[in-house]
């Protein structure tokens, strides 16, 4: 995935938790330009509560404040476009946060209102906006044209339960969501980070697949979906983490600079080992079937035996004719890719027949044996290239797993001949079970790594989505059933037909002329959205 534009939140992403921004988070965003990677900023803040920051990072591109309710120029004062809460919509907001018991703050034009200059937080925003706030008695006299309405609140639980309440409440008509625990920002509905992304795209004219998104909050996750490669700081909830492509360390860790050092220049094509990985790569996990050897030929074999042995049975007990197991309709509808028990079930459907689960479990058990008895007279086929894949890798010093959903994973390296080239094997007896997608962080577990230090090598759709769930460093798609657009919507970084198409020939990674005139053109200041939209609601 080439990344080509990073855009970043601020408060619990680029500044520590003292709001103080760091000298290697600076040395980032230099290596950023310095590698042709753009990069701007959105946040909840007004234009001016981002001055400090902007002149800190030299930053020549327009930014998204108030989470994309205003576009401005990095003067921070030329406004390029502003999207504002209906009149009568802000009114409603305002009486529900006050009925709700919370504090409201109300950014109108370049100012902000409030009721009670000494309410909770309003100090804290001071320091972190740089001016002071307009005191009113009545803020139903400043929602004209608002941009942004903050319901403000020391109880976490209230915002949280407000959040999903008043979303509900607005509809379509203005977006509600937590830019902090402690507030609630109400923009207008396309006044979100996620459309910050999509403009970026269009008038950049960059897929989304090439743009990147580092945030912390709720109001962060349209942004991190939207985007082609969506990450999570440390410091961010469940709920962030879980939709974000990768996950970085907290923001007192800096978190923003060991994201853009690891998963933005750490990655392909910008740095990459010679094995086609990116260099924090210490260890990786190989699907058995369908990555290292290929084992249809032999499942197919084995349930043909089993199912004529039962069907002529059943046929001659019955007096029904014998219809045979088809070793390669049946195989391939039934039971490639499938659980056992869930194969066993579909294939006795198709012939109209349903038996206890004792009796499935015991056609699972036969199968099984004369899939060892089998083994053990012929030899299992490894892939040749991926056979070289993980004698390179071992030879790098990886440390290197197979991991399969069946229980006959050693049986099948020894009958290969490829045991000796892995740290670690784990099979479904080896796991208790036999779940539908293998299980990655067991293995990356057995060889003594974080999920972010491995790579993934998988064939299937759902294993792919169950290692992009882990946050692993890099997942490999191995498509040898021409279903390479599935592999990639279900999360795979890069789909081959084989590992040894990762080979990297020329390890040396330079940009495009295409990537160089767009770094140009965007340094210039490309607008966001037309200055013709400069005053639209």
């Amino acid at each position: 995935m080439t990344i080509r534009l990073l855009i970043a939140d601020i408060d619990g992403t680029m500044v520590t938790r003292d709001k103080v921004l760091t000298a290697r988070t600076c040395e980032a965003v230099a290596r950023l330009r310095a590698s042709g990677v753009m990069f701007t900023v959105t946040s909840g803040r007004p234009p001016r509560g981002m001055a400090g920051l902007v002149a800190q990072l030299k930053l020549t591109a327009p930014v998204a404040a108030f989470n994309g309710g205003v576009y401005v120029k990095p003067d921070l004062t030329t406004v390029l476009a502003q999207r504002t809460i209906p009149p009568d919509v802000a009114r409603d907001t305002v009486d529900y946060l006050l009925g709700e018991g919370m504090d409201v703050w109300v950014y109108q034009g370049a100012d902000w209102f409030l009721r009670d200059p000494e309410a909770f937080r309003v100090a804290r925003e001071r320091s972190n906006v740089g001016f002071d706030p307009v005191v009113l008695r009545n803020l139903h006299a400043v929602l004209d044209a608002p941009i942004k309405i903050v319901g403000v609140s020391e109880d976490r639980a209230l915002i949280a339960r407000c959040e999903t309440a008043l979303g509900e409440r607005l509809g379509t008509d203005a977006s509600a969501a937590r830019s902090t625990p402690y507030y609630l920002d109400v923009t207008h509905p396309e006044a979100n980070k996620g459309m910050v992304v999509r403009e970026a795209s269009r008038l950049l004219q960059l897929p989304l697949e090439q743009i990147a998104t580092i945030g912390d909050m709720s109001n962060d996750i349209p942004m991190l979906e939207a985007a082609g490669l969506g990450i999570a700081m440390g410091n961010a909830g469940p709920e962030v983490q879980r939709v974000a492509r990768h996950v970085t360390r907290t923001n007192d860790e800096d978190g923003f600079a060991h994201a853009v050092e690891s998963f933005i220049l750490g990655e392909p094509p910008l740095a990459r080992t010679p094995l086609g990985l990116p260099p924090r790569v210490r260890a990786c996990l190989f699907a058995l079937e369908g990555v290292l050897v290929q084992t249809t030929h032999l499942h197919a074999r084995t349930w043909k035996q089993l199912c004529d042995y039962y069907l002529r049975r059943r046929a001659r007990a019955s007096g029904l004719p014998f219809i045979p197991f088809d070793e390669v309709r049946d195989y391939s509808r039934y039971f490639d890719g499938r659980p056992t028990l869930e194969g066993i079930r579909a294939f006795l459907i198709s012939r109209g027949i349903e038996l206890p689960d004792k009796t499935v479990h015991a056609l699972a058990d036969r199968e099984s044996a004369l899939l060892s008895e089998l083994l053990r007279q012929e030899e299992a086929e490894s892939y040749e290239g991926a056979l070289r894949y993980v004698q390179a890798a071992r030879a790098a010093g990886l440390r290197t797993a197979a991991v399969s959903e069946g229980s006959h994973c050693g049986e099948i390296l020894l009958s290969a001949g490829i045991a000796s080239l892995f740290d670690a094997r784990l099979d479904g007896a080896a796991r208790g079970a036999s779940p539908a997608a293998r299980d990655p962080l067991v293995a990356a577990q057995a060889l003594g790594v974080h999920p972010e230090e491995a790579a993934v090598f998988e064939s299937e759709p759902a294993s792919i989505a169950a290692a992009r769930a882990c946050h692993f460093a890099y997942i490999v798609g191995i498509d040898r059933k021409g279903q390479a657009a599935e592999l990639r919507r279900q999360g795979a970084d890069a789909v081959v037909t084989d590992p040894a198409d990762l080979f990297v020939q020329d390890s040396a990674a330079s940009r495009s002329p295409e990537r160089r005139e767009g770094d140009a053109q965007y340094a210039s200041g490309i607008q966001f959205l037309p200055a013709s939209d400069a005053s639209s609601s």
